[in-house]
């Protein structure tokens, strides 16, 4: 009874209704009428002023903040549960609309009307996502003040409830009763409209004015700071191992093509390396970042690319929910194996303890946490990829029936879980890589026993192939719409991209049994997919049909994975030797072979006109002023 009362309360005082009832034997009776007047100006006289005022008033501030409250944190869970389960509708439409339409421009790249439809759908896309992102900023602020508003009435109500009433005595105008009745349903009204106005303003809030994409010739001077990285920006750094995706293509078409580390000739800088590490360096814009680590000390370093000055240097330390115990790994592995990877604003590394720790480019510590060392043979290597907001992590270890596995994605500005997946495989020392297929983005993963494929986005589980033995070290990479995955010293398959569920029996487009690498990754420039093993043989297939096209062997061992820059494989051997040879169907080796005394087992950076190499010792930036 008394919650109705509560209802009632408000409503009444921004709705009044007048009730009148008639009475002929009252009217016919002036005494009576007489009595009742004064009986009810003696009530009116006895309750308090203040109650009988601000009791309702505050009773309608609290039903209308709690409202609005609800209406708030109902559309908010929507927009939560919208996020959780995926892209909406539109944007899920407009990704795969994109995804075809790039797959078309790859086909005729010089089609301008194309190029125009493209820029037209990713403006589209990143309109949507920044108003959502928007809509759940902006609506919890109002649904905090609007809790804060409902709790302040309902305390309010309950001193008013406490307080002992003084029965107020003396004459007041005839009005004033009146006059603040109206006033307080006024406060009510205008506070009910203010929430309201506030819902809508959120609710139908215009887009954000989001620059579309330039085209070729737009005026390129007006500089805008997107959440995350655009293709292009990417595909211009070298943001992850093995560059963009992971698959070890540069698509600039300067690359360096001979130095000497002994006279210095075609070397630009050489830095110190303070602290080992099998990772491999990345770069982005005018930036080179590595990690080190020992089995006391963890650090990420930050080099200028123009001079090699090291910018900054950070201790890894103090990390949350680190156990203080250092993990038994192999030699070779190292406590620094993984590559780190940037996203344009932030950079992120991981170590053989679990040890994981975002940095700004100005080197401020931004968050850190504790993984758990994973539970690896050889130590922990997969390295860090990212998509869009994203950090993405394949943590893998133990076997596959031991549940440990985990895919993860933080967002990389808090380091908050976004989404995580259980991987039914063993450990690996693979990195996972990003492809771009023609039904979208895919993350694709290798381990013990399977391949697997997921939605970035979501972490949703795209396909899956049972393929891989163990002992796993090579990546994958992806090419003419197919990823192609290695069992060391013993076969190489293509898997169409295409398929969904368990596609083992039906979309293996070939397999050919042949002496892998057992450390490298492949490379392909899509016509041929070219292997590399330790022994120094390099191999070249056809990547439609497995066919060997040719094979030649280097007097050198090599543990780093080939490139592709301005048409030219690059194999960066244990010793420093570098050695050339043209992506082609026909061998041919380029006539320099160049050298740095040291020894390298991390793959290089390429950059424009820039290759940046880690020996154990030193840092080197090639290239030419």
């Amino acid at each position: 009874m008394k919650s109705m009362q509560l209802i009632a309360s408000p409503v009444a005082a921004v709705f009044p209704i007048v009730h009148r009832k008639s009475n002929a034997g009252e009217r016919a009776n002036p005494l009576r009428q007489c009595d009742r007047r004064r009986e009810m100006d003696k009530k009116a006289k006895s309750i308090p002023s203040g109650k009988l005022i601000w009791h309702p008033t505050i009773e309608g501030i609290a039903a209308v903040s709690g409202i609005f409250s609800l209406i708030v944190a109902g559309l908010l869970m929507i927009n939560y549960v919208a996020d959780q389960s995926g892209l909406p509708e539109k944007e899920l439409i407009y990704s795969s609309q994109l995804a075809k339409q790039k797959a078309l421009l790859t086909q005729d790249p010089q089609n301008e009307q194309l190029k125009k439809e493209i820029r037209a759908l990713d403006y589209e896309l990143r309109q949507d996502f920044f108003w959502r992102k928007t809509f759940s900023e902006k609506g919890k602020l109002l649904l905090l003040a609007g809790i804060a508003v409902f709790l302040l009435a309902m305390k309010k109500l309950a001193d008013l409830q406490r307080k002992p009433h003084k029965p107020q005595t003396g004459s007041r105008e005839p009005n004033f009763d009146a006059t603040k009745r109206r006033q307080a349903r006024q406060a009510v009204s205008w506070m009910g409209l203010i929430l309201t106005v506030g819902i809508l303003s959120l609710a139908l809030a215009p887009k954000l004015d989001i620059p579309a994409l330039p085209s070729d010739d737009s005026d390129a001077s007006v500089v805008s700071v997107p959440e995350y990285p655009t293709d292009e920006e990417i595909q211009q750094n070298w943001p992850r191992f093995r560059g963009p995706g992971g698959l070890g293509i540069s698509i600039h078409e300067r690359a360096p093509t001979s130095w000497n580390g002994e006279t210095g000739e075609g070397i630009l800088w050489k830095a110190e390396v303070h602290l080992p590490g099998a990772n491999s360096p990345i770069a982005w814009g005018d930036r080179v970042f590595i990690s080190g680590a020992d089995k006391k000390n963890k650090e990420v370093y930050c080099y200028s690319l123009e001079s090699g000055d090291l910018l900054w240097r950070n201790r890894v330390e103090n990390v949350p929910g680190n156990p203080g115990e250092v993990p038994s790994i192999m030699e070779d592995t190292g406590y620094a194996a993984p590559t780190m990877v940037c996203d344009g604003a932030r950079v992120y590394a991981i170590f053989a303890d679990g040890d994981l720790i975002c940095f700004d480019f100005s080197g401020k510590r931004i968050w850190a946490k504790n993984l758990g060392a994973p539970d690896n043979v050889y130590g922990y290597a997969s390295s860090l990829s990212s998509y869009r907001n994203l950090l993405l992590i394949q943590y893998d270890g133990g076997t596959e029936d031991d549940d440990q596995s985990v895919l993860y994605a933080l967002e990389g500005k808090t380091g908050q879980v976004v989404w995580q997946a259980k991987r039914p495989v063993a450990n690996t020392w693979t990195s996972p890589i990003l492809a771009d297929t023609a039904n979208g983005k895919q993350f694709i993963t290798c381990s013990e026993p399977w391949v697997i494929a997921y939605e970035p986005e979501t972490g949703a589980e795209l396909w899956r192939a049972n393929l891989m033995g163990t002992d796993l070290a090579p990546s994958p990479i992806f090419a003419r719409e197919m990823a192609f995955v290695i069992q060391p010293n013993e076969t190489l398959f293509a898997i169409r991209c295409d398929g969904r569920g368990d596609v083992t029996e039906t979309h293996v487009a070939w397999k050919k049994d042949c002496p892998t690498p057992d450390i490298s990754s492949p490379v392909s420039n899509g016509e041929f997919i070219f292997l590399l093993d330790g022994a120094g043989v390099l191999t070249c297939y056809e990547t439609q049909n497995g066919e060997m096209v040719w094979d030649h062997r280097f007097d050198d061992f090599f543990l780093t994975s080939p490139s592709i820059a301005a048409g030219w494989i690059y194999l960066v051997s244990d010793n420093g030797k570098t050695y050339r040879v043209k992506a082609a169907r026909e061998f041919e080796q380029a006539d320099s072979i160049s050298t740095l005394d040291e020894t390298i087992m991390a793959s290089p950076a390429f950059l424009d006109g820039r290759i940046i190499i880690r020996g154990d010792k030193n840092l080197y930036c090639i290239g030419s002023n």
